[in-house]
């Protein structure tokens, strides 16, 4: 009978050892709650397929060696009418990409459609983007608004960078841009004080004024120069102006953002054009520049900041 009894309990044991499932690979199970202007998003694993809804939250990422599966590009920079799924090219960015990310539609309105069939583990939204925009896409996905400042990048790079395991990466980014700003500020030397009018035009009706309060105004402000504003109110970090108030503006150096959808050669041959444009000193001097909005107003993340410094010393020759 013991022996009977011995035999079964072994091979009850080996039955119940065989039938065990293997023990299955834990999972991290800390996640991180992302507090913003919507809200909370939690994120519990490091994201692999992110989506970036617009040129900055694109920037950002590039910025980190991380490749978009999606991107939506600004409606004002597409070249022809490109179809969703495709992949298009990136204004400035482009040479950053190494895959071939689909075409998700603009940043004013992105496809739900389109990016749901990327299957994307996190979505990230910028220029403060509505909040019905952050909560469809939250249905498909985490979604991030990234725009804690127009001005700065900083935060919402290291937010990222936790987000997605790059925080070590996010650090050596900005140590590289405060390092950039020292060698600029040195070789902007000799026009440190100078007198800078920095313009937005898309038309003669059309004119802005830049104050230190937007991205680039404040990029001109950290390398040295002062900025010209008249004094009228200000909105959203701007002061429109009427063309007949420019030569009341005492400049040193203008600069003209072509902005809305004119391009850089339009805007410039319309100043040409333009007697009272034509006329003031400060064009007469050779101290007119002409730059891209896209580049010095929309992006605004890390790398168009470099790009905007490299262009600043081409144009100034220092």
């Amino acid at each position: 009978m013991y022996k009977l009894l011995s035999s079964i309990l072994l091979i009850l044991c080996f039955t119940s050892a065989c039938d065990r499932s293997p023990p299955q690979p834990t999972t991290n199970t800390a996640c991180q709650d992302i507090q913003h202007e919507f809200g909370q998003t939690q994120i519990c694993e490091t994201p692999q397929r992110v989506v970036a809804l617009d040129p900055r939250s694109l920037d950002l990422l590039l910025s980190l060696d991380v490749q978009p599966v999606g991107y939506a590009e600004d409606a004002r920079v597409l070249v022809g009418t490109p179809q969703f799924g495709t992949t298009v090219d990136v204004k400035y960015l482009g040479d950053r990409i190494t895959t071939n990310p689909i075409y998700v539609g603009t940043w004013q309105s992105p496809s739900q459609e389109a990016v749901l069939k990327l299957k994307p583990d996190l979505i990230l939204v910028g220029y403060g983007g509505e909040q019905a925009l952050y909560l469809n896409f939250s249905k498909i996905a985490p979604t991030l608004p990234l725009s804690q400042s127009d001005r700065h990048w900083q935060d919402d790079l290291l937010t990222l960078g936790r987000i997605i395991n790059r925080e070590q990466r996010a650090r050596q980014v900005i140590q590289n841009h405060n390092q950039r700003m020292t060698d600029a500020r040195v070789k902007f030397k000799a026009l440190r004080g100078k007198q800078l009018l920095l313009l937005s035009i898309s038309g003669l009706d059309s004119i802005e004024v830049f104050t230190e309060q937007t991205f680039a105004g404040n990029l001109l402000k950290d390398l040295g120069f002062e900025l010209v504003q008249p004094q009228l109110p200000v909105r959203y970090g701007a002061i429109p102006i009427s063309l007949e108030i420019l030569p009341q503006l005492d400049a040193e150096i203008v600069i003209v953002m072509a902005s809305a959808d004119s391009t850089v050669s339009q805007i410039q041959k319309l100043w040409e054009q333009t007697p009272v444009l034509r006329s003031l000193p400060v064009y007469q001097a050779n101290q007119v520049y002409f730059v891209d909005y896209h580049l010095w107003s929309r992006i605004t993340g890390p790398i168009a900041t470099e790009l905007m410094i490299q262009q600043l010393q081409q144009l100034l020759d220092t």
